[in-house]
């Protein structure tokens, strides 16, 4: 990574931005270009500042981090939203994914893990906590076992799609490792949201996963 890439951080404790900014400090590649106290705030200066990545705490006054990231994900889809939080249930979580967040992260993550996180994201990549990820896992499986979760028959090569979605992998990378265009490969992943009844790639990722047709990363 040689770009230097522009960070919002909201949270409403001032002691927690204070120590987020100081943890990035020294790092050559993450600036952070605005700080809010709310949800709005962090819209606000997102609209002005434009910046790449948004980390959010989900609890907030005016405007809660889940609904700032389902109004950033229709007025700025560019910019990644990152729910950085000290909740670590697996409904959060989930309402995090279908809000459009890419990453959700716990405050008592170290230095290494957080940056680790951000440089991964900034790649294009998804990052959720693998903890709560699990629970998370564990509670899809259960819905499934009581058939509160449905889906269509994935083809082999949706299969292959998804099981590729689950690592990470962009579109244009999955159209490498299958030798189909970046087109071709787009429309298979978005068959395979739609099969799965989810609203993102992260939540086909998660549901592929809980119903056991793709092995966890």
């Amino acid at each position: 990574m040689s770009e230097v890439l522009r960070l919002v951080l909201a949270d409403d404790h001032e002691v927690t931005r204070t120590g987020f900014v100081a943890l990035l400090a020294s790092h050559p590649h993450f600036v952070v270009v605005g700080q809010a106290r709310d949800g709005k705030e962090a819209i606000d200066l997102c609209d002005l500042m434009s910046p790449d990545i948004v980390i959010l705490d989900i609890r907030m006054p005016v405007l809660n981090g889940l609904a700032a990231a389902r109004t950033l994900r229709e007025r700025l889809p560019s910019i990644k939203v990152v729910i950085f939080t000290m909740d670590d249930s697996p409904e959060h979580l989930e309402a995090a994914m279908n809000a459009g967040a890419v990453g959700y992260l716990l405050k008592d993550a170290s230095r290494d893990e957080v940056i680790d996180a951000l440089q991964r994201i900034a790649a294009g990549e998804e990052v959720l906590n693998s903890a709560v990820s699990a629970r998370l896992l564990r509670r899809m499986t259960e819905r499934t076992a009581s058939g509160a979760i449905h889906s269509e028959q994935l083809t082999a090569r949706e299969r292959q799609v998804l099981a590729l979605v689950a690592n990470g992998f962009s579109n244009r990378e999955i159209g490498e490792q299958l030798g189909i265009t970046t087109g071709t490969a787009k429309a298979h992943v978005e068959r395979v949201i739609a099969k799965l009844g989810a609203t993102d790639r992260t939540q086909a990722a998660v549901k592929g996963i809980a119903l056991g047709l793709v092995a966890q990363p």
